[in-house]
């Protein structure tokens, strides 16, 4: 019998050259379809200050949805980065009135 299709199932991995130091952990997706880096809310991966974006954290989003994970990790990114830095003038404010 003749073949009219012929289907290859697709293997997910995230390229990752040139980031083998950081330690970033891949986790195994469903089904045998590949591996993914490992992340918690808004791509906060493992690693403290790295965040991950797009088809690195979830590589079987569409290009909108890998899109809006950047986004929202870049808005998570931003509000960590804004309490660090009001954290930081609270504490110098404090030195300076106990000085």
């Amino acid at each position: 019998m003749e073949r009219s299709a012929l289907v290859v199932p697709t293997v997910m991995e995230p390229r990752l050259e040139g980031l083998s130091d950081l330690g970033l952990s891949l986790e195994e997706l469903p089904g045998g379809t590949g591996r993914k880096v490992a992340t918690a809310m808004a791509g906060m991966s493992e690693v403290p200050g790295v965040w991950v974006a797009g088809n690195a954290g979830d590589p079987a989003a569409q290009v909108g949805a890998a899109a809006a994970g950047g986004a929202l990790a870049g808005a998570h990114l931003h509000g960590m980065l804004v309490m660090a830095e009001a954290d930081a003038a609270v504490t110098a404010a404090r030195a300076d009135r106990a000085a």
